[in-house]
């Protein structure tokens, strides 16, 4: 609709707001009546948002409102001095009254008045704080985001009480007007990166973004890869760390996640519970899951290329042993790693969308059930079996679950090029992949090289966790390239 200025009488501003509002049943309006001045007020909300106790309040204290006879006050003081607490601003035209409303917002206007007064009495309907559901915490905070903006930040702002720690908040989207926060440390994050961060946030056009996962396809470096180049946290320390490294949280009103900016893949392999736990175990855990990482990609391809290709690269016994396994299978190698590649991740899938109970038995069961009903069946060999249960155990290591499913992913690619080109192909894949993740880049820098982001003097860092130096560095020195 047009901007239109708000009429003077009341009866006016009624009847065209509910003209516009016709077709929307859960928009009330409730009149009252000043008896000290013989006017009347009007309240337009939306039912199910109100804080019902606090509006109560302010009708009774209106309705009960009284002309002082030393001190006579204006209707228009009174109304303010009643309503002080819970005013946010004034309104003008029923375009910005409709848009007010339909923020959640309740709306007051006076007979005789123009204007009409933005009241936030609002009641968010938010979930308790708890543990993160996807990120389980074996020693460390155990508390996690939850889908209110200004709860998260004020989780936030409890872990770190620095006054150089800056939030920014904006609203953008062309439909459905979505509060994004922008956090970082003043001093630390670099002037080119938060210019970076703004313009990309600022280009956002999305008419409608339910979580903060939307808004990170939109402002990635790239979307053909496989590889996330924003880590995701409902972490509050994670996001702390990330903040002290230099880097830049986004975080989305009704999202329980947190974007950190820039990202490099060695930070994805690490979890806050490495500096929880002594050095020796922190640094054997990250070891692990390189490892790990390399086992889900290509454990299946390295057995189909052996077995199709170079069996006689295998041990005499070893190479017996298998060919006895596969002696009544009728179909070769890349066959029956498809079949049971394929199987476990719909099982994998269903679980997840079932309730919890149910799809940890439907995962397990199903697993043993159907390994052992293929085996029985010749249809697969017990040791694919074997190497496909490994392979989907050591991809469940990678902390963050995205970054997980780009590696299950790249799974099947690997077998591909394995069944057609046999070693030579795998080793091809691995090339293809490690040049892929050279080239890529998260907020212009190196996803690949992580001493070229955090500092050549925290390198030993990224792979390995080595003991705290007991005297450590200035909380806010600088730990990256300020821009010249």
């Amino acid at each position: 609709m047009k901007s239109k200025p708000l009429h003077i009488k009341l009866d006016q501003k009624q009847e065209k707001l509910k003209s516009e509002l016709d077709m929307q049943a859960d928009v009330f309006f409730k009149q009252i009546f000043i008896p000290g001045y013989e006017v009347s007020g009007l309240f337009v909300f939306v039912n199910g948002t109100m804080d019902y106790p606090a509006f109560n309040e302010i009708v009774l204290d209106l309705s009960a409102a009284q002309v002082e006879t030393r001190h006579p006050v204006s209707i228009e003081q009174l109304v303010i001095s009643k309503i002080c607490s819970v005013r946010e601003q004034d309104v003008e035209t029923y375009e910005k009254a409709l848009e007010h409303i339909f923020d959640g917002k309740t709306l007051l206007f006076i007979d005789g008045m123009v204007d009409g007064y933005v009241l936030n009495l609002e009641k968010e309907k938010t979930r308790t704080l708890g543990e993160p559901s996807t990120e389980r915490v074996v020693r460390g905070p155990k508390l996690g985001f939850i889908e209110s903006l200004q709860e998260n930040i004020g989780l936030i702002r409890q872990y770190s009480n620095h006054p150089n720690l800056i939030v920014k908040q904006q609203k953008f989207g062309t439909m459905e007007k979505r509060e994004v926060a922008l956090i970082y440390y003043e001093g630390k994050a670099s002037d080119s990166l938060l210019k970076e961060v703004n313009k990309r946030i600022t280009e956002v056009k999305a008419t409608d973004l339910q979580d903060s996962g939307m808004l990170e396809e939109l402002i990635e470096d790239t979307a053909l890869t496989p590889f996330p180049q924003i880590q995701n946290t409902e972490r509050p320390d994670k996001v702390l760390a990330a903040l002290q490294e230099g880097r830049v949280v986004i975080m989305v009103d009704g999202s329980p996640f947190a974007l950190m900016a820039p990202t490099t893949i060695t930070m994805l392999l690490q979890s806050p519970d490495d500096y929880y736990e002594r050095w020796v175990a922190g640094s054997f855990l990250r070891v692990l899951r390189y490892l790990s990482l390399f086992v889900t990609v290509f454990l299946s391809g390295i057995y189909i290329s052996l077995v199709s290709f170079n069996p006689g690269l295998l041990p005499s016994e070893l190479a017996m042993t298998i060919a006895g396994t596969r002696e009544n299978v009728p179909f070769p190698p890349f066959v029956e790693a498809i079949i049971m590649e394929v199987t476990i991740e719909l099982l994998r899938e269903a679980g997840i969308r079932l309730p919890s109970p149910i799809g940890q038995t439907v995962g397990l069961v199903g697993g043993v059930i159907i390994g052992q009903a293929a085996v029985q069946a010749n249809i697969v060999s017990s040791l694919m079996v074997i190497i496909v249960s490994i392979t989907t155990i050591t991809s469940f290591t990678v902390p963050q679950y995205s970054f997980g499913l780009a590696f299950r992913a790249l799974r099947f690619g690997a077998m591909i090029f394995a069944a057609v080109l046999g070693l030579y192909g795998t080793t091809l894949f691995f090339i293809i992949v490690i040049s892929h993740l050279s080239k890529l880049t998260s907020f212009q820098e190196p996803y690949f090289q992580p001493m070229d982001f955090i500092g050549k003097k925290s390198w030993k860092d990224a792979f390995l966790r080595l003991p705290k130096r007991k005297k450590g560095r200035d909380s806010f020195e600088p730990v990256r390239r300020q821009n010249s």
